[in-house]
């Protein structure tokens, strides 16, 4: 029997990026199907969620990104420029102009109708997270995630105002996340049961051998 998990994750989340190897080696070796559902930026599609963190928050996170990407041996560095642009002095606030973000998520979705998204969103987080690809957002960059999808490479002429059906797709995303119990990303479902966090990955591999007896 094959169980499926469903992986909901944004552009935006450095935990998303952190879960990627793991989710990579829960397929290997417990041969579990992983379906990328991806959703906007948690500050694009529910703001009003993070518009009042405190500067303690925010503090914290900066530090606890940074202490897990030394735990679990990964490389990072905060992206430059951030995938979502920000009020400045705004703390978690989106700024009015979002082409960036927009532009990438219309690319996801043209992958997407190619069966490809989970595998440009796993090239898109490393190029963007990993510190390893400095102005990661440059067309020579991105027409190199492309390829390393085997996608065509005229996605990179993606508009910078998000298409309407992919509004609809990501709207259907979110809904389905929602369904399943929870708002944040990294989430993941199996058979509707939900597990938010890039720390809870040891517990959804636990659910899992107990499903497969």
């Amino acid at each position: 029997m094959t169980l499926t998990i469903e992986f909901f994750g944004s552009l935006q989340s450095p935990y998303c990026y952190f879960a990627l190897d793991r989710l990579e080696d829960m397929k290997r070796d417990l041969k579990v199907e992983v379906v990328m559902r991806p959703v906007l930026p948690g500050v694009i599609r529910i703001p009003d969620t993070f518009a009042d963190r405190s500067n303690m928050e925010i503090a914290y996170l900066e530090q606890d990104v940074a202490r897990t990407a030394d735990f679990l041996s990964l490389p990072y560095s905060e992206p430059s420029p951030s995938p979502v642009n920000w009020i400045e002095g705004g703390g978690w606030v989106a700024g009015p102009d979002q082409g960036r973000i927009y532009r990438l998520y219309n690319m996801l979705y043209q992958a997407h109708l190619l069966s490809k998204e989970h595998q440009l969103y796993e090239a898109l987080m490393r190029a963007i997270w990993s510190g390893q690809t400095p102005e990661w957002d440059d067309e020579l960059h991105l027409s190199k995630c492309l390829a390393l999808c085997d996608l065509p490479d005229h996605l990179i002429e993606q508009q910078d105002v998000l298409l309407p059906e992919a509004d609809c797709y990501f709207a259907s995303n979110q809904q389905a996340m929602f369904k399943c119990g929870h708002w944040g990303v990294p989430m993941f479902s199996l058979d509707g049961e939900p597990f938010y966090g890039q720390d809870r990955l040891d517990q959804l591999r636990w659910r899992i051998k107990k499903s497969l007896g």
